[in-house]
């Protein structure tokens, strides 16, 4: 008897260490959005204390991150995403922009639910954890809980498996995930659990790419 197992795909996501010059530079818009201070939190589904848009001078960002993680990730994933194929009305000549781009300030017992993002592709970029997740599971409250059950300042991805099951994908995190980045599908949903103990601030930046027409 031969078994052979087969893994059938699922929708990945891409996990990105950001380079130094780019993590310098998201700083540098973040001061300049906390000047402007344009309020975006009335459009986002986040429980926390601050979110504002950000200005992407020069297209900076998304000419040495997006557009290369978007040619990466459609060769990966056979051109999951293509306007022509996904979305026949935008036609060839559609162009893929950031057009929503923005920092989250988000303070201890504050959180972001389930949800997912309008567009195409999405990222989620920690630049400060104020926390680690090893000291949160500590706390009196998890005392007896298994740590796979402990969610504290976690960010967790959720999906159907191929049984029709939810499944999840969590970050434990620390300081050591400051400069990385996340980017995946727009609908994919995903949330930020909330964290205790620290009165210093969780700073984030999200972002969605859309298709506009030509």
């Amino acid at each position: 008897m031969e078994v052979t197992p087969i893994y059938p795909p699922v929708t990945p996501f891409l996990q990105v260490k950001l380079d130094q010059e780019v993590v310098d530079y998201l700083w540098k818009i973040i001061d300049i959005g906390k000047i402007k201070n344009i309020d975006f939190k009335n459009k986002l589904e986040g429980n926390i204390s601050q979110s504002f848009l950000l200005d992407d001078i020069d297209q900076f960002f998304y000419k040495s991150v997006c557009a290369p993680l978007v040619k990466l990730y459609r060769e990966k994933n056979h051109n999951l995403g293509d306007p022509v194929s996904k979305n026949a009305l935008l036609g060839p000549g559609s162009k893929l922009v950031l057009d929503k781009f923005w920092a989250n300030y988000q303070y201890k017992t504050e959180f972001n639910p389930y949800h997912n993002h309008s567009g195409v592709y999405s990222f989620a970029i920690w630049l400060k954890i104020p926390y680690d997740w090893e000291d949160q599971k500590k706390l009196p409250q998890y005392s007896e809980i298994k740590d796979k059950s402990i969610k504290a300042g976690c960010f967790e991805f959720e999906y159907d498996d191929t049984l029709g099951s939810i499944a999840n994908y969590r970050y434990t995190l620390s300081s050591k995930f400051e400069g990385y980045m996340v980017f995946f599908p727009a609908k994919l949903r995903h949330c930020v659990y909330p964290f205790y103990k620290t009165d210093e601030p969780r700073i984030s930046i999200a972002g969605n790419l859309s298709y506009l027409p030509n």
